[in-house]
């Protein structure tokens, strides 16, 4: 389908029509939804992050059924954890007979079909950090190919990726994403390392990598990588990526094509030289247009950054508005998610927080509440919200695992864990309203489509969701777009812009379903029934 086609949902019996004003608040600060931790209930078993800085978690439908699962990297001598979710509530450990219950240090995972073969592959990355010297002489870095159906084998070698990167014990790894730099419909790979370089593998469509740090733009430096994160910021059709950088200044690297990179954080105004560690992106004041969060050591001379997007065209420019939103200070911050928690169509914030240190060592979470304005302003709901643990969180991601409409949050927590699985519990107002999760799936190797974007129109009001693949800190979060509607019950036009430039535009989206959206004129396609038993559940 090329750019500017539409597809109608009225073969689908959807009519236009809108009931109650659209997109209202559910009662402002007084939020009506909780935050419970259910891991236990729902098969989530003991987790031990590896020592160090933080762990991460990567959730994604690996196998195709609509439901979302979960790989956990865990310390060494622990088994990684793969968790198949059986659509029932529950959650089945499978690492073992999968091929993934490497007792090796796992510190950060990424899904991502690697090969085109429309199957998701894992790559995960684990490090030396305050380990014995013998650690030097071990890979760290594993890229598991999916070769059937829960069965994965390690194809480390032959993809390229024998090189470890880690020279000494002193190094800890950072955070990973995966995008198609070089639009040849391949992902490829941005690996961050916290005391060395960050380092960007190109996907040759072969089943190889080649390292092209050197000459893209962006290796040469050792610096503290932490978390990166991939969009096409000035709309040129390449895709960018934004790094967030401990102690000195942030990138913000903008494709120039031809596989290089040049660096524009100081001209964009983001190129605070603090200890940005998390990031999160998302269009938190619905301008059609992705704002920056990024996670620090708050006190008197720093505090988080809320990059507000206030570029024009291809020139970029970014704000500083956290401490006139509300939202500079959580401590010493990992990691940060948006989501729309009561579904009002504003996107709220969570971020999570802690250290070794006795200073931070009864630092609260943090939830914060988009209460909408001009400029918008959010509200400090944590310990309305139940999301308010002293523990030392790390990883800290959005995804809606039971399917009953609304985002839950999943957060790793340093050792001895927990991993906290903590479910949406919507009450009052917040329950009635409505929601709509699109997955853009599309032909080629980057069948799920990371790297486009998806807009709602509904009520007057423009929504945009980022697909990616890799954020928060160390965090993965499925290939799927989730608004909350409020009480719109029809979407009056849902637009998918796909990573290769196409646009796809659907017109009266009925709300609270699941659809997977293609282009090309497959259209748009209802997920597949689902079994007896499947959510939402009590």
């Amino acid at each position: 389908m090329m750019r500017g086609d539409r597809i109608a949902a009225r073969a689908h019996g959807f009519l236009m029509v809108v009931v109650g004003a659209p997109l209202t608040s559910p009662g402002g600060a007084t939020a009506q939804f909780q935050f419970v931790d259910v891991g236990d209930a729902r098969g989530i078993e003991a987790y031990v992050m590896a020592p160090g800085m933080g762990g991460g978690v990567a959730a994604a439908d690996f196998d195709g059924d609509g439901r979302i699962d979960l790989f956990v990297p865990n310390a060494e001598g622990v088994a990684d954890q793969l968790y198949r979710n059986l659509g029932n509530g529950q959650f089945e450990e499978i690492a073992d007979r999968a091929g993934l219950a490497s007792l090796a240090r796992g510190r950060v995972a990424l899904w991502f079909d690697y090969d085109g073969d429309d199957k998701l592959d894992l790559f995960v990355a684990g490090d030396c950090f305050q380990a014995e010297a013998e650690c030097l002489d071990a890979s760290t870095l594993t890229l598991y190919r999916q070769v059937a159906d829960t069965k994965w084998e390690d194809v480390t070698v032959e993809a390229g990726f024998a090189d470890d990167l880690v020279w000494y014990t002193g190094q800890h790894r950072g955070g990973i994403c995966a995008g198609d730099i070089n639009n040849d419909g391949f992902l490829d790979l941005l690996i961050g390392l916290w005391g060395g370089e960050a380092r960007l593998f190109l996907n040759n469509g072969d089943g190889t990598f080649s390292d092209i740090s050197a000459t893209c733009g962006l290796g040469g430096t050792s610096e503290g990588h932490w978390q990166p994160a991939m969009y096409d910021f000035d709309g040129d059709g390449w895709i960018d990526i934004f790094a967030a950088i401990d102690f000195t200044a942030n990138h913000l690297w903008i494709n120039q094509s031809q596989a290089t990179f040049a660096d524009m954080a100081s001209s964009a105004g983001v190129d605070t030289a603090w200890n940005d560690m998390g990031v999160t992106i998302g269009d938190y004041d619905n301008d059609g247009d992705f704002d920056i969060y990024v996670t620090e050591i708050h006190d008197l001379d720093r505090h988080n950054l809320l990059y507000r997007n206030d570029s024009s065209g291809d020139t970029l420019q970014f704000t500083d508005v956290a401490d006139a939103a509300g939202v500079a200070d959580t401590s010493f911050g990992w990691g940060a998610t948006f989501l729309d928690a009561d579904n009002d169509g504003r996107l709220d914030l969570a971020a999570t927080n802690g250290f070794y240190d006795p200073r931070w060592a009864s630092d609260p979470s943090r939830f914060f509440l988009n209460e909408g304005g001009n400029p918008v302003t959010f509200t400090d709901v944590s310990e309305a919200v139940g999301f308010n643990d002293t523990l030392w969180g790390s990883s800290l991601i959005a995804l809606d695992f039971d399917r009953d409409g609304d985002l839950d949050l999943l957060q790793t927590c340093a050792a001895p864990g927990p991993l906290r699985l903590l479910e949406n519990q919507r009450s009052g107002a917040a329950l009635e309203n409505n929601y709509l999760v699109i997955q853009p799936r599309m032909g080629g190797p980057n069948g799920r489509a990371i790297g486009a974007v998806v807009r709602v129109s509904v009520g007057g009001l423009d929504l945009a969701r980022l697909i990616t693949a890799g954020t928060s800190h160390m965090g993965q979060e499925p290939a799927e777009a989730f608004f909350g509607l409020g009480s719109a019950s029809i979407v009056d036009v849902v637009t998918v812009q796909w990573p290769d430039g196409r646009e796809t535009v659907l017109s009266n989206v009925a709300s609270n379903q699941v659809l997977v959206v293609e282009p090309a004129g497959v259209g748009i396609q209802p997920l597949r029934k689902l079994p007896a038993g499947w959510g939402p559940f009590p």
